[in-house]
């Protein structure tokens, strides 16, 4: 371990508020054990962690440093997520407390909810990020059992979500705690792994300005293989261009469970609830003559 007088920070300077993509963290091994061990001489919260760094993936050091510096700073001028004082609510420890005490745990039992976690912190922005460590803190759910897999599949689309919370009103932490109302609906024991990982295909074929309705929760608890999902992807591109350019929005989770043989598009219009499945042929013919649905 490299003794060292000061930590070796990463979140110095200004950051946009919102959604930010930091820069990848170039500290070495011995520069983040040297970083905690110099955190925990100011902050004795993590001095029980010191023991457990030389038996935890060494990956996973990143995440400790990143978390305690988090703790140590506001998140941006006007708001803030407490992470050194108790919540009544959650027992008698802090929230930077509880992840010192339960990270070497995660990092063996569940490595890739650590990994999960790296990737919040490194795409979400301070105050996502803090709000995020202090749910995982509170409720453990980086502890559960049987999700290593559910982490490991969701790694490539935590920005995506991330975004996707966005679309909420920010007041009262709305916009966090969307987002870790996602991450927990990913985790969900009847949540299905494999369709986890087709998830970044989904978002890839919806990255379009296409109007939409799209629930990734409901879609990775449907009863359909994943094969269907992997078919409909073939075509769902196309389809969300068309039913666009004709203002219709698209119900993706009805489009993508559906049988690949129907080649019908589910949509309502703008001004309705009514759920229409017409082809494309017969969409794109019913405005020639202007026949509408």
């Amino acid at each position: 371990m490299i003794k060292l007088l000061h930590p070796k920070l990463r979140f110095e300077g200004w950051e946009p508020m919102g959604l930010y993509k930091r820069p990848a963290d170039t500290r070495t091994v011995e520069e983040l054990k040297g970083t905690i061990e110099a955190w925990s001489r100011r902050v004795g919260d993590v001095k029980a962690i010191l023991p457990e760094l030389d038996s935890m993936n060494p990956k996973h050091l990143g995440l400790v440093a990143d978390t305690i510096e988090l703790s140590q700073k506001p998140a941006n001028m006007f708001n803030d997520v407490d992470m050194v004082n108790p919540d009544e609510r959650f027992g008698p420890f802090n929230p930077l407390e509880k992840l010192m005490a339960i990270f070497p745990i995660i990092s063996h039992k569940n490595p890739h909810a650590m990994d999960f976690s790296q990737e919040v912190v490194d795409t979400t922005g301070k105050m996502m990020s803090k709000f995020y460590l202090k749910a995982a803190a509170d409720t453990e759910f980086l502890l559960d059992d049987g999700v290593d897999r559910h982490f490991e599949n969701a790694i490539p689309i935590v920005e995506n979500i991330a975004k996707e919370s966005m679309t909420v009103p920010a007041e009262n932490y709305g916009r966090e705690a969307e987002f870790v109302g996602s991450v927990l609906a990913i985790i969900e024991e009847d949540s299905d792994p494999v369709k986890i990982a087709l998830l970044k295909d989904v978002y890839e074929a919806l990255d379009n300005k296409c109007i939409k309705e799209f629930d990734f929760g409901d879609l990775i608890k449907s009863e359909v293989s994943p094969d269907v999902i992997k078919e409909n992807l073939k075509t769902i591109k196309d389809d969300l261009g068309l039913a666009y350019g004709y203002g219709k929005i698209v119900n993706v989770n009805e489009y993508l469970t559906k049988n690949p043989e129907d080649k019908r598009i589910p949509f309502r219009n703008l001004d309705d609830t009514v759920l229409h499945r017409v082809t494309p042929e017969e969409l794109t013919e019913r405005f020639k003559t202007g026949n509408y649905i």
